[in-house]
């Protein structure tokens, strides 16, 4: 077995990432280099395959950096390299030595327990009736395994990586977005405060121009992106599926959404179907009649619609929804009390 060698002086410094990695490869190596030699030439083409994915593993592994000005930049496939190391410890079970496949079935069984979540496939696998607990309890009552009985394991052992490959994907994919997420953020916060240093006068003055939405738009995305960095929730990707349009989803359709949803609740306030803010001076009465009134200091009404397109942005897609709703219904009370009205004066 070749040892993984560096390819440049870049290389030396290897990536806590990449530790695991070259850790892996090394005991696999060494376990394929164990295997007795009447096995080999019976399981050629099997070892075949197996160095053929160390070989994809180690090109992955050992991808060039982009130049000499950024040497730890390099275009790597870590979830790649996972797998394709998981396809070789899948095949092993098949070509070791038949005193290490009990303990090997034993770790599997474990790893199964801990990984695998549904029930159907819990009961299928490790059930009172299960394939591994039939195959482990036919080593309690001393019978040895076979070769029937390797394929079995490993295939309980590929359920397992898969679904930790699946996991670890997903996590890396919400590290990821947070990350983009948290960039975004700084520009557009950036941007705003160059751009509108006076957007709460403004809002305070309740004038309606394009700079007041724009501003408002602004603050709604920036909502958005708090709410990527704050979520606890997996973020919407499917592994196999296009990664970039879900990645678009998340780091630009929410956010627009977002500042759209600002910017509509603001015009709900202005309208006063929903709600309305007022100073706390202002008695003269609303003829609109809004279901709920917010009273504030005459100082502080920029600063609150400033707040309230945050909070709009950072719930956008339930927000929406729910004001629709509310403003939906509202329109059909008017409508009904119109009718009423016409009526009344009619008789």
């Amino acid at each position: 077995m070749t040892e993984v060698k560096p390819r440049s002086t870049a290389d030396n410094w290897i990536s806590p990432s990449t530790e695991r990695l070259i850790s892996k490869i090394t005991y696999l190596e060494e376990a394929l280099g164990g295997i007795p030699e009447a096995r080999k030439l019976e399981q050629a083409r099997l070892l075949e395959s197996c160095e053929n994915y160390l070989g994809k593993a180690r090109g992955y592994l050992n991808r060039r950096s982009l130049g000499p000005k950024f040497p730890f930049f390099r275009s790597k496939h870590p979830h790649l390299v996972w797998e394709f190391l998981h396809r070789v410890d899948e095949n092993l079970i098949l070509v070791m030595n038949s005193d290490e496949l009990p303990s090997r079935a034993i770790e599997v069984k474990t790893s199964f327990d801990l990984t695998i979540t549904e029930p159907k496939i819990r009961d299928e696998w490790i059930g009172p009736k299960g394939k591994l607990v039939t195959i482990l309890e036919g080593v309690q009552a001393g019978k040895p395994l076979d070769d029937t009985h390797r394929p079995v394991i490993r295939d309980a052992l590929r359920l397992v990586n898969e679904q930790t490959d699946r996991s670890f994907w997903q996590l890396s994919m919400n590290t990821l977005t947070s990350v983009w997420s948290a960039a975004l953020l700084g520009l557009v916060m950036v941007a705003w405060i160059l751009l509108f240093s006076d957007g709460c006068d403004l809002l305070a003055k309740r004038i309606l121009s394009g700079r007041t939405l724009t501003f408002l738009m602004g603050l709604g995305i920036m909502g958005a992106y708090l709410s990527n960095l704050l979520t606890k929730e997996n973020f919407l990707y499917v592994r196999g599926a296009p990664f970039g349009r879900y990645w678009l989803h998340n780091l630009f359709a929410k956010p627009l959404m977002s500042g759209f949803a600002a910017v509509f609740v603001y015009l709900i306030e202005r309208s006063h179907l929903v709600f309305a803010i007022q100073q706390a001076n202002n008695t003269a009465a609303d003829t609109a009649g809004p279901l709920l009134i917010i009273n504030v200091g005459s100082a502080n009404v920029g600063f609150v619609y400033a707040a309230m397109a945050i909070v709009s942005g950072f719930a956008a897609d339930k927000l929406l929804k729910d004001m629709i709703d509310s403003v939906l219904k509202r329109m059909e009370q008017e409508a009904e009390k119109t009718k009423d009205s016409k009526g009344q004066r009619k008789g």
